[in-house]
């Protein structure tokens, strides 16, 4: 039986950041695109840090009378169009001119199309209730000898507690996306208290582990910590990795804005994911953890 995905168009100039309430229980199999101009000069992340398994797009539209609503809804025909009843398409608005139009799509498609004024929480949010279920694990490709060690210990260790292999391989993704930190447990228990509901029972059946690789993988501070130091040191990392002149302004800028501030990297690397998605976002933050 296929699996029906669920895309949420985000009127963002409508709903902001409130529209985004409840993103945090979407699964692997919903997408949220966001769609915003240059009247949205500044949008606020606090709903959207953790956006749960789902994929995260934010489509800048040209500024003008309704120019945002005109897209979402080519966006709803496109989807009506190619998927039909294979997928659910949910619009975040408060702007009631959107039902005609999906009731136009639905009669011709038979689209699950809908409005509302927030995902909120549309589905439960994942507990990860240990189960015996011996499934295979799959295991997340990581660069280097220690995280693909760690990588694999986390989830043997994960998976022998109970927990699934869907529990086991998350665990061991925030754990390498981690490795190397200078507070590495506690970012880690910080990541897992956000995600799960029996946090300190998962935390507790990695930290063995956890605590063999964080006292071999503490990297150093930069003995020059100067903020225009470090703006300039993330700069010369990504430009040369080959990262775009937008990933490189976001990413310095961010980085450099959390400098001396409270769980700082855990809310660098937060943003970076967010914005770029997990495997992405992964590979950008392990470029510049130990410069920050």
């Amino acid at each position: 039986m296929r699996t029906i995905e669920t895309h949420y168009l985000i009127d963002y100039e409508n709903v902001h950041s409130d529209g985004l309430t409840g993103c945090k229980d979407l699964s692997s199999t919903d997408h949220i695109i966001i769609f915003f101009t240059d009247n949205a000069k500044n949008i606020d992340m606090t709903n959207i840090f953790d956006h749960g398994d789902a994929t995260l797009d934010m489509e800048k539209v040209p500024a003008g009378n309704q120019s945002a609503d005109m897209h979402i809804v080519s966006y709803l025909g496109f989807l009506a169009g190619n998927f039909g009843k294979s997928c659910k398409v949910v619009i975040v608005s408060k702007d009631t001119d959107f039902d005609n139009v999906i009731k136009y799509w639905k009669s011709k498609t038979g689209i699950n199309a809908s409005r509302t004024q927030q995902i909120k929480a549309v589905k439960p949010k994942q507990v990860s209730t240990p189960t015996k279920q011996h499934s295979q694990t799959s295991k997340q490709k990581v660069s280097g000898e220690k995280k693909t060690k760690l990588n694999q210990e986390v989830m043997q260790a994960i998976r022998k507690a109970g927990y699934d292999a869907t529990v086991a391989n998350t665990v061991a993704q925030i754990a390498t996306g981690l490795y190397g930190d200078e507070h590495m447990l506690s970012e880690v228990h910080n990541a897992l208290k956000e995600r799960y509901t029996d946090y300190l029972d998962v935390y507790s059946a990695a930290k063995p582990v956890l605590s063999k690789y964080a006292d071999s993988g503490v990297v150093q501070k930069p003995k020059v910590n100067s903020k225009s130091s470090i703006n300039s040191e993330i700069q010369k990392l990504l430009s040369k990795a080959g990262f775009s002149n937008e990933i490189i302004a976001y990413v310095t800028s961010t980085a450099v804005k959390n400098l001396g501030v409270k769980n700082g990297k855990q809310q660098t690397y937060r943003s970076i994911i967010s914005k770029y998605g997990q495997a992405k976002g992964l590979n950008i933050y392990n470029h510049i953890k130990k410069h920050i």
